[in-house]
């Protein structure tokens, strides 16, 4: 069940955390014109008990409430999260806008963190790619709605009739504004520059038919992080909702990788 919790004055969140103390935190952050659960419920049906794991609404997104929008305020978010709970180095995983913000707080202070987990993301986006597949979410419902369990969407809130309008539910929460501004910042960003300083593990979780983050873009990253592995997927931008086992079996490996490659 989430938790509403403040991260600053005026940021306040909607939290997951499963809450073991003695597993491995893992910090998991959703993409664009999504949230939290919406994102990684898959994730943390299949993961749960090998690690704890915590997934919030990014400002604007959900249940992610007040502050400015953009990246930088995004990737401080991450550390107050890790503040928050009080977390030992976190792995940050972070799947499309998020792995753009992982990187971002990876930047911001390594010396916090235990690694990244980058699914469907790279150092910068395709505008067309993103656009399209933003509003195809919003025309077509998106994979999403048809992905997630009841009894999962039960879990996350007892009062939701079935999986379907919970979907339904969370896509609806992030405003139309919100996916302009975000592709928008998305466009902007460009971590071709400073990747090479990123002096931890990192796992790329490489999706295969991503038109917003092509192959290409995603490789640029592989090749630019002094301490990365790649692991394929051959899936779209939407892998965590068209293939959830197979995307959860490779979150599984790329945390395993990172966790015994740590400093």
């Amino acid at each position: 069940m989430g938790r509403i919790v403040t991260l600053t004055d005026d940021v306040t969140t909607r939290l997951y955390d499963t809450g073991e103390d003695h597993l491995t935190p893992v910090v998991l952050l959703h993409g664009m014109a999504a949230t939290g659960m919406l994102n990684w419920y898959q994730t943390f049906q299949r993961l749960q008990g090998e690690y704890r794991l915590i997934t919030y609404d990014q400002r604007r997104h959900g249940m992610g409430d007040g502050g400015r929008f953009d990246f930088q305020s995004l990737s401080e978010d991450v550390l107050r999260v890790a503040d928050h709970l009080d977390l030992d180095m976190p792995v940050i995983g972070g799947y499309s806008m998020g792995g753009i913000v992982a990187q971002l707080a990876a930047r911001r202070d390594p010396s916090r963190l235990g690694g990244l987990v980058l699914a469907a993301t790279g150092t910068g986006a395709q505008r067309n790619g993103l656009e399209k597949i933003t509003l195809g979410s919003l025309t077509r419902g998106a994979p999403a709605l048809n992905a997630v369990p009841l009894e999962v969407a039960r879990e996350i809130d007892d009062e939701v009739p079935g999986a379907y309008t919970w979907a339904i539910r969370e896509l609806a929460s992030v405003p139309l504004a919100t996916h302009r501004t975000v592709i928008a910042e998305v466009a902007r960003f460009n971590s071709t520059s400073w990747l090479h300083e990123l002096d931890l593990p990192v796992a790329i979780i490489k999706t295969m038919r991503d038109i917003a983050f092509p192959r290409w873009i995603q490789d640029e990253m592989a090749d630019l992080l002094p301490h990365s592995a790649v692991f394929p997927l051959s899936a779209g931008h939407a892998a965590c909702a068209t293939h959830p086992g197979r995307f959860a079996r490779r979150v599984r490996t790329a945390l395993g990788w990172v966790v015994s490659n740590r400093h």
